[in-house]
């Protein structure tokens, strides 16, 4: 539920936030939680007695907007933390623009903690581990395919209030995991898999527009969905897809089919989230959205 500006006036930050000038600043700011572990969300809220023609945060180089759409002059946006971010204080900057162009901004600081990503050791037919150079240059196109997708930024926030699970199946993947398929170390798994059903209805964890639709080395058939403001949730390893690119979906349609297509030991879907560039995990952008609207 939409926040009160009076929490802002009792909250308690890390730091202090930076005062230009020694002017008291005409907005207050807030971000929750005010520590976080590698692969995490944060959600950033500011709000004032007058609005703003533009509210967002800066973190490590990136923007990340805020957007009103509450009568009490709030405004919020969610900020990622990469699941290989070095773990060490960081400073998150606000900046707000008034309709008369003048710039107001409060830095403030959050903590980064190492997390315990576990270890798994999973077995595989050679050829999917080996991959013959016909099929690792296909590897490589399709990486560099979603690669190039995920730096896109659209400017148009879709998503809107909390996030959903797109099926209810048990966790069988955790995020962060250091994977060892046949004694190789490999990349981290960078999403969680659900078990399900084969055949189990996919819904869109909220609304947005079909970024990918594809049939892909790794993860199968898969649809990518993009929020907006860099944010994507990938849905992978389906048996069947049921929307085309550039549909544009509501939060909880019917996306696909759980399979076990791609590199897949059984029936699940395997769902990630890139926000920003960051990739983290699905459960704490859960958790983190669980309170809007």
């Amino acid at each position: 539920m939409p926040f009160l500006l009076l929490l802002f006036f009792a909250a308690v930050f890390l730091a202090s936030p930076e005062k230009a000038g020694g002017v008291e600043p005409s907005f207050q700011a807030e971000v929750l939680p005010k520590s976080v572990k590698q692969g995490e969300v944060c959600l950033l809220k500011a709000g004032g007695s007058v609005s703003f023609k533009s509210v967002h945060g800066e973190f490590q180089g990136k923007r990340y907007p805020l957007e009103s759409g509450n009568a009490d002059q709030t405004y919020e946006g969610l900020l990622g933390v990469d699941l290989n971010t070095k773990p060490e204080k960081y400073g998150i900057r606000f900046v707000a623009t008034d309709g008369s162009g003048k710039v107001d901004s409060q830095t403030f600081s959050i903590q980064v903690t190492k997390a315990d990503f576990a270890v798994q050791k999973i077995t595989l037919p050679k050829s999917m581990v080996d991959l013959d150079p016909k099929t690792l240059q296909r590897v490589n196109l399709e990486s560099k395919r979603l690669n190039d997708l995920f730096q896109k930024f659209g400017n148009e926030r879709t998503w809107k209030g909390a996030f959903i699970r797109p099926v209810e199946g048990e966790l069988s993947g955790a995020f962060g995991t250091r994977r060892i398929i046949n004694g190789q170390p490999k990349s981290s798994h960078t999403g969680v898999d659900l078990r399900a059903e084969e055949g189990t209805p996919v819904r869109a964890s909220n609304s947005g527009k079909i970024a990918l639709v594809d049939d892909l080395f790794f993860s199968g058939k898969s649809v990518i969905l993009d929020h907006g403001w860099g944010l994507y949730s990938m849905y992978f390893h389906l048996s069947e897809t049921q929307v085309r690119v550039g549909d544009q979906i509501p939060k909880g349609a019917e996306l696909g089919r759980v399979g076990s297509t791609g590199r897949s030991t059984g029936p699940h879907l395997h769902w990630g989230i890139i926000l920003n560039g960051a990739r983290i995990d699905p459960f704490s952008l859960l958790r983190s959205t669980a309170s809007l609207q």
